[in-house]
This record gives C-alpha cells, structure tokens and sequence, in this order.
C-alpha cells in the first residue's frame, strides 16, 4: 500500500491548485452529495458483514474466512454422528461456511446443496455470493460441504492415470481403493448427508430453512424433504429430475432432444444457417468415423466416436458450449479437429478425475434407485440418439465397477417423496440435456404448493441468468409461488452461434 506522500495526487497537489476554476454549478454538488450517500450506505454494509458472525443459537465456534481474497464470511465445523442411528458414538466433522446476512439479526437462513454427486459446497463460495447477492440482504446463506468432500472427511481413491473409457481398468482401480479404505463408506450417500444437513441446522440454531439445491444438489434437497418435510420453510429445485427417475437410461434420449432444439434455434438465426445448414447429417459421419489422433495445446488424443459424442453433449450444458456446437463439428467434419478436441480435453479428458476419484461418488452412483445403469433400457430409450452408443458404453462400465463397490446405506423409499407441502420452485432449461423439464412431468402431485418455470433458452443450471437470480429471491422472501412473476425468462438471451 502507498503512503500518502507517494500517491500522485498528493504529491502534484500544487499543480491542481494553478488555475482558477469557475464554481460547479448547484446540480454537480447534489450529485456528489448523492455519490457520497451512496458509498456510505455501502460502507456501512460491508462493515456489516465483515462483523464477526455467531449463529442464532448453540454452542459451535465460527471465526471469520475469506474466499477468493475478499468475499469474507464466517466458517466453522460440526460434529455430526458418522452413524446417524449410533448418535453417541464416534463423530465425522462437517466443514460449513457461511454468508451472514447484511441485515442482522437474519430473518433465517438459505442452505445452499452442491451439485455432483462430488462437490463440496464451500468452493463454491464466490459464485454462491454473486448468484445470491439478494437472498444474503436479509437471510444468512450457509453451506455445508457435503460428506466425503471438500472439508468433511474427504475420502479419496489414489491420483493415477485410468481411462475413462476402459472398463476393466475402471473396475480395477475402484476395486484396490475400495480395499484399502479403512472408513465405512456405505454411509457416504444422500439420506445420511441429508441428515448431516439437518444436524447442522439444529446445530445452528435455524428453525425451518430455505433451501437451494442444483443438478444432484436438488437430489439432496429432495432427499431433506422426504426425511425432515416439517423444517422447510421453501425449496428451489434448479436443474433437477424426480428421484424415481432412473438419470441415466434416459440420458441419450434427453440428449438428443436438447441438440434438436440448439440446432432448431440455430436454423432460425440466419448466420447459424447459412454458416451450417448440415450440422445433424455431419455429426453422424463424424460418428462413423475411425478414431482421429490430433494434439492439442491440453495434450495428444485419440478421438473416438464415444468422445466425440460425449464432447457434444458436454458443450450442451452450457449456453455458451451449445454455441459453439455447429462450428466445432463443422470444422472436424472438414478435417479440422482442434476445436472439438480442445473442447473434450476442457470438459471431459481421457482419464478418471475429479469426482471420479471420490469415495462417495461411487458409493451414492452404485447405490441409489435414480442412479441405476441397465445397457439395454439405455439402448431402448436412447434410440437413434447420436449419444446412445456411448451412454450404452458407460452403463457397462459403471456396471463393472460397482461390483467392486460397497451397497451405500439407502432406505427403501429413496425413490420417491411424500406430498410436499412447503412452497416449491422448479426450474428448467429448455435446452437442458441432463435435467429437463420432461424429468418433471408428474411434479404436481408431490408439490401441490409448487410451480414450474422453463427458462426456453438455458441449458443446464438456471440460476445462472440475473432474470432467475431476482426470480428465486423474490420467491424465498413471498413463497408466493401463484403470484410469482416469471415473464422476464422469456426475455432470457442465448449465447450468440460461433460462425467463425
């Protein structure tokens, strides 16, 4: 930091003071009065949240944390049961962090719920303080990393290299890390982590909550309705399915109706059509043919069709990727593959990582009813999907190795949910090739006090868009789900196509 002597316009202050200017005119000090109001009330709120923060009640410590070098919140651990039905035996510690609220004392409290199955919602702070930047003016919003992630206990099998695509060397590595881990994984999967949820809300001092969950963290929060329906206060389902819909034999198909509408919306932009008016027939020969070996700044790899295929369905789950989709195959068509294989090495790669390496990852994906794998209902749905190849071929491989896998602790009525009577918000791109809203159909009968809204025009994660942002705040402060204005997602604008 400089002194004052070193700063420029200290030390030139003379040569502002040469001439003499004319008085500024009444309305340029009113401006400034309001440009100083404003700082001060901003001031004044960031004074506000960098206070120490305890929580409503109970005994745990939190001290200050900071994330990304300056979003500051408050973090701490919970000591929670290993064995919810041993609750005076040995303890797993949950790292939770949260952002109070700029008014406190809060009205309550939003529980934030990670995506995965994999991710610990603490590294997400940063992003979780701009997407509900209006939720935290009045409710603190906390994250718990889930267990077997991030802080709490995270459990990993070794780093080393294994193909994603060999199913026998998957197999292998899950079997020796499996046999070398000395804690009870079977407890690793989402019921058990939606009471470690709930034990950290009673830890906390909340009464019933908000809560937040995207992809598998609206799995999570479906899991906290079933088992602690009378602690909710309201629930955003973002980019979710039913729980007893089986994810992955319907992947293809899901798949290939979002690339139906990218490529529909790309026919009605004039550059997109006329750039690429062919971009279904030349993702098909891409997919007949042999593999390609092309290097590229990431690395050197051989392209299959299942790459490829998989590399489409990875740009689909973003706005930004599915505007790239006609030009990357465009151009391997014509024999230039960088651009896809840039993107496969960014959004997939060739080997187990990430997530893929976690203890729970498998445990919950081999465990639980929405994650099952069955080949021929894969095939049978998926159809003439350009995705149904590879989704059949991981079903194999996921099947091979969960034999090598221990059954997680998973009650009997995971697969559905009882009628939820809180006020519900389920939203859904219309481009979404994992998560639509056709993994929906039938939501009215669990969530009578629901609503559905579509964003036309996103794809996998809503919140994303500002429109959704105002959108879920303004839904946690009414649970006015009737009365709830939604007409701004139709206004919602797509990624630009690439046209080269």
């Amino acid at each position: 930091m400089s002194t004052p002597s070193d700063d420029p316009v200290v030390r030139h202050w003379g040569a502002h003071r040469q001439t003499k200017r004319p008085p500024w005119p009444w309305w340029v000090w009113g401006a400034l009065a309001l440009v100083v109001v404003a700082a001060i009330a901003v001031a004044i709120r960031l004074a506000t949240r960098s206070h120490p923060w305890h929580p409503p009640s109970g005994s745990v410590r939190f001290v200050s944390c900071t994330y990304g070098g300056y979003i500051r919140a408050s973090c701490g651990t919970v000591d929670a049961p290993a064995d919810p039905g041993r609750p005076d035996g040995r303890t797993v510690a949950l790292h939770v962090a949260v952002l109070p609220a700029t008014d406190q004392p809060a009205k309550g409290a939003l529980f934030y719920l990670e995506g995965g199955p994999g991710g610990a919602a603490t590294q997400s702070a940063v992003k979780v303080n701009e997407l509900f930047a209006e939720v935290t003016r009045d409710r603190d919003v906390v994250m718990v990393d889930q267990r077997g992630t991030g802080g709490s206990a995270r459990l990993a099998c070794p780093n080393r290299a294994v193909s994603a695509e060999d199913a026998a060397a998957v197999a292998a590595y899950v079997r020796h890390c499996f046999a070398h881990l000395r804690s009870d994984v079977r407890l690793d999967t989402t019921s058990v982590a939606a009471g470690d949820v709930d034990y950290v809300r009673r830890a906390l001092g909340y009464g019933k909550i908000d809560l937040y969950g995207g992809s598998y963290g609206a799995t999570l929060a479906e899991a906290y309705l079933r088992q602690f329906p009378g602690s909710v206060r309201s629930v955003v389902l973002d980019s979710g399915s039913l729980p007893n819909v089986r994810l992955y034999d319907v992947s293809a198909r899901n798949a290939e109706a979002a690339l139906d509408k990218i490529l529909v919306r790309c026919a009605h932009a004039p550059a997109c059509r006329r750039a690429y008016p062919h971009t279904r027939g030349e993702l098909s020969a891409l997919l007949r043919r042999p593999p390609v070996h092309i290097t590229v700044p990431e690395g050197s790899y051989a392209l299959s069709a299942d790459d490829i295929a998989w590399t489409v369905d990875a740009l689909s789950q973003s706005m930004d990727g599915a505007a790239s989709i006609p030009y990357d195959v465009h151009e391997a068509y014509r024999g230039n593959y960088v651009p896809l294989a840039e993107s496969f090495a960014q959004d997939i790669g060739p080997d187990l990582e990430g997530s893929g390496q976690l203890a729970m990852f498998w445990v919950i994906e081999c465990s639980e009813p929405w994650a099952r794998f069955d080949p021929a209902e894969t095939a049978r749905l998926g159809g003439s999907s350009y995705l149904t190849a590879a989704a059949v071929a991981r079903a194999r491989l996921y099947r091979q190795a969960c034999t090598a896998v221990p059954k997680g602790r998973v009650p009997a009525d995971a697969g559905s949910l009882p009628v939820v009577h809180a006020p519900a918000l389920l939203l859904a791109g219309g481009e979404d090739p994992l998560d639509p809203a056709a993994n929906l159909d039938g939501w009215e009968r669990w969530f009578p006090e629901g609503r559905l809204v579509v964003v036309p025009s996103a794809a996998h994660g809503t919140i994303e868009s500002f429109c959704v942002q105002l959108l879920v705040a303004h839904f946690v402060e009414s649970r006015d789900t009737r009365g709830l204005d939604a007409s701004c997602v139709r206004q919602v604008a797509p990624t630009p196509f690439e046209t080269g």
